[in-house]
């Protein structure tokens, strides 16, 4: 786990403005690497590649850039290449000499044998750079579920920056830092800037599973070498094993995914809130290191219906690990609002930034890795819109039934009975993903200069999920998640989180054999008890009570409505009273002062207003 920059001119060597600028991003990325940092030039000072280190494994000899044997291919890595030790076999077997013990030294003696095609070997959560001296290009690469973030900026003449945050290239001379503002549409829309776009016009990121490369032409070429492409049809051509063959499956296969998450040569800990995902990492764990030492964390709120420690504390005794419970104090926390949000750069709107940041802090006192249960819910469709309603999707399907249920939910006040029921049945698939989106007329926010703008971006938005709802619902519901909010708001928050602390975090859950398995087994395998992630839930240890193994899920929210009427009042109003120059001709305040006026007047608008928060934010830093 790193943090990687660097720039590539495939005409002519890097002036000083460039090398400048790489000491400036070194700098801006020293968070995330506080072990070491080195930089290197390539092809007549064309190319730098530089490297902030958070040493995990070869402590002593696993500096970066890495080379192969004869220096004309170099690599830059953030993250860890959990496969790295079966790969390193055989390619020693097939004749490569290793300088040293590094995960990511197999980078680039596999893609001398396999050239960008190294891709679909790997098992692991990376953003990497890899130069290829000989042909003159510079390619870059981004894991499978996108746990590791990579951005990218063109530079004058056809070449290209890229770093791991954006912080470091908006720092870049030259870079066009106007607003994008189909993305602004888009963060809120969604609570998060959905990639390629970022919120300035001049930075893209890669998404998760593509790959981009820049050679002597300065011809951009991009390839998306994954997708978490799902079927109607998801078991055809395999054996379609039993329920107890499944949970077997399910119990083996999260525990090799464990065991090969564990390699590292510092200590690793496991997140334990006490839910169904966090307790299949850490049992795992125990299981695969009976007798070893193990540091487990858990965050508490006074907030009792918040709050999962007492689930976590019984689990932590049975396991007898070195067991933490991080208070999530608002005193502790709210003097630092301001700065995380602007560590994530982009507009960001997931309120659980703050207590995920606070028990990463407090892990990093113990460890410098961390298991979590981030992919759980992926997985075995854990959230409540996947299974609430799934038993009533065949009587949703039938002619008519819509129309129904939509005369009848009209009748019904927000509260009432069945209204949950009705609002499902009303809807067609393609609605019922639009459900998590705003339903509010945002196009009248923009000012009419920009509603052409803003509606592209939203229309990205339903495209997107047009191609989710060929599947029939739920199936389409949880590609949707695993295509979006997955990689853009639970995967960049956890980063972002975890890496200010310079703490890495690995999810076992997101493994490509435990992905290829799960997805081919049929729907129902998934629901039993009125709840999701059966399967999961069956894997668990025999001794896991039943309180625990079948309790609903929890989520992992801070009061933000009290806040806002609260401790973030003043922030809110000065926020709107001192609107920045970069939104005032681009949206009209007036809509987020009317939310605001509501909100105080004892509505809910918090979510909302968190979006407007962020933004004004982060376009005033422009």
């Amino acid at each position: 786990m790193c943090g990687i920059y660097g720039i590539f001119d495939p005409h002519e060597p890097l002036g000083e403005r460039w090398l400048a600028w790489a000491q400036r991003a070194q700098a801006l990325l020293a968070h995330r690497g506080p072990d070491g940092h080195r930089q290197q030039l390539f092809l007549d000072n064309r190319c730098l590649l530089g490297h902030n280190r958070l040493a995990i494994i070869d402590l002593e000899g696993g500096t970066q850039p890495l080379a192969n044997e004869d220096q004309s291919v170099s690599v830059v890595c953030n993250g860890e290449i959990y496969n790295y030790i079966e790969l390193r076999q055989k390619l020693i077997a097939a004749g490569h000499h290793f300088r040293t013990q590094s995960d990511c030294e197999v980078l680039v003696h596999l893609f001398e044998d396999k050239g960008k095609d190294l891709l679909n070997d790997l098992e692991g959560m990376f953003a990497f750079a890899l130069f290829d001296a000989r042909r003159g290009e510079l390619f870059l690469a981004r894991d499978r579920f996108g746990e590791k973030p990579l951005y990218w900026a063109r530079v004058p003449g056809g070449g290209l920056a890229f770093a791991s945050e954006m912080k470091a290239l908006l720092a870049l001379p030259g870079v066009d830092r106007r607003l994008d503002i189909a993305a602004i549409a888009q963060f809120l829309d969604t609570r998060y800037v959905p990639a390629p776009r970022t919120h300035v016009q001049g930075i893209r990121k890669l998404q998760a599973g593509e790959s981009i490369s820049l050679g002597p032409s300065a011809d951009l070429v991009s390839t998306r070498f994954w997708s978490p492409e799902l079927s109607a049809n998801g078991n055809e051509g395999f054996r379609v094993p039993s329920v107890e063959e499944a949970v077997e499956g399910v119990r083996e296969r999260v525990r090799e995914a464990v065991r090969i998450r564990l390699r590292s040569d510092v200590p690793v800990g496991a997140f334990l809130s006490g839910g169904i995902d966090s307790t299949a990492v850490a049992c795992a764990v125990r299981e695969l290191l009976p007798a070893a030492r193990f540091s487990t964390f858990c965050a508490s709120f006074d907030d009792e219906q918040l709050d999962e420690a007492p689930f976590a504390r019984q689990i932590a005794t049975h396991l007898e690990s070195d067991h933490h419970e991080v208070h999530f104090s608002p005193r502790e926390l709210l003097p630092l609002f301001e700065d995380l949000i602007d560590h994530y750069d982009e507009p960001f709107a997931d309120v659980s930034m703050f207590p995920t940041f606070a028990v990463c802090r407090a892990a990093r006192q113990d460890c410098k890795v961390m298991l979590s249960g981030d992919g759980g819910d992926e997985c075995f469709a854990g959230y409540r819109q996947t299974f609430s309603y799934y038993r009533w999707d065949r009587l949703r399907r039938t002619p008519g039934v819509n129309l129904l249920a939509e005369k009848a939910f009209q009748y019904l006040h927000n509260g009432q009975r069945g209204r949950g029921l009705l609002n499902f049945l009303r809807q067609d698939d393609w609605q019922l993903l639009r459900a998590g989106h705003t339903q509010t007329p945002m196009l009248n926010w923009f000012l009419p200069p920009h509603r052409e703008e803003a509606q592209s971006g939203l229309e990205d938005l339903k495209a997107t999920d047009q191609h989710h709802a060929r599947l029939p619902y739920p199936l389409s519901e949880m590609e949707a998640t695993w295509s979006g909010y997955l990689p853009e708001q639970i995967l960049v928050k956890v980063d972002r989180a975890s890496m200010w602390s310079a703490l890495e975090c690995r999810a076992p859950f997101l493994d490509s054999s435990l992905f290829q398995f799960v997805t081919h087994l049929p729907l129902a395998y998934h629901f039993s008890h009125g709840q999701g992630k059966a399967l999961l839930r069956k894997a668990l240890p025999a001794w896991v009570p039943p309180e625990i193994r079948w309790r609903e899920k929890q989520g992992f929210t801070p009061p933000l409505a009290a806040w806002l009427r609260a401790e973030l009042r003043e922030r809110m109003e000065n926020d709107l009273a001192q609107y920045p120059e970069a939104l005032q001709e681009v949206l009209d305040p007036a809509p987020a002062r009317e939310l605001f006026a509501k909100h105080l007047a004892g509505a809910d608008c918090s979510d909302q207003l968190f979006r407007w928060m962020v933004l004004i934010r982060r376009a005033g830093r422009l």
